[in-house]
């Protein structure tokens, strides 16, 4: 899926998506009142100032990492006490 990333991001310009919450927080009037306290590591699921192809194939392969890091450092302590087979 993370290869394919790009062409998602390609696909979702040709048709126009944009994510639904964005339009909720424009249909209540949430967008006037938005403030930045933390930034997003990836905002918009790219890099700023690489192309937003590779930029999003970029962004799927930090993600995908993070993920299995967490996962696998989270699942240590299950496996900790099980002697080797």
């Amino acid at each position: 899926m993370v290869v394919l990333s790009p062409a998602f991001a390609w696909a979702a310009g040709r048709v126009g998506y944009t994510e639904p919450l964005e339009h909720a927080a424009e249909a209540t009037g949430a967008t006037a009142h938005a403030v930045t306290t933390l930034p997003g590591l990836l905002p918009d699921y790219g890099i700023p100032g690489v192309d937003p192809y590779v930029g999003t194939l970029l962004s799927g392969l930090v993600g995908a990492a993070l993920v299995l890091a967490i996962g696998w450092l989270a699942g240590r302590p299950l496996t900790a006490d099980r002697e080797p087979r």
